[in-house]
């Protein structure tokens, strides 16, 4: 949206509702839109990011219940962690949430000017 004093970036509004920095949020937006679950080097590869930094960022899903993590058992053994969104209403929901809420706020300065 453009306004005379700049550019508001919707994407901006959405990954500080979350809590989230840009690269954070280029990893949960691509999470978000992606079925089956990712991998952190499918992750890596499809945003042109460093494995160890998506990792990191994934840790911080996982510790803030933004992602799952399923273990997926390779057949020449090992094994692969794969994440997807963990509730995708609910992350809406609370979206939606934080933005009423700033909206609110919003008209409440602009009913004491």
């Amino acid at each position: 949206m453009n306004y005379e004093c700049g550019k508001v970036d919707i994407e901006e509004l959405l990954a500080c509702s979350l809590n989230l920095k840009k690269s954070e949020f280029k990893i949960f937006k691509l999470l978000f839109k992606e079925e089956p679950a990712l991998t952190a080097i499918e992750l890596s590869e499809k945003l042109s990011l460093d494995r160890t930094t998506v990792q990191k960022i994934l840790k911080k899903f996982l510790e803030n219940h933004l992602v799952q993590r399923f273990q997926e058992n390779l057949d020449n053994g090992g094994y692969l962690f794969r994440y997807k969104v963990k509730d995708k209403q609910d992350i809406k929901k609370h979206i939606r949430l934080i933005l009423s809420n700033w909206y609110s706020k919003g008209n409440e300065m602009i009913e004491k000017l």
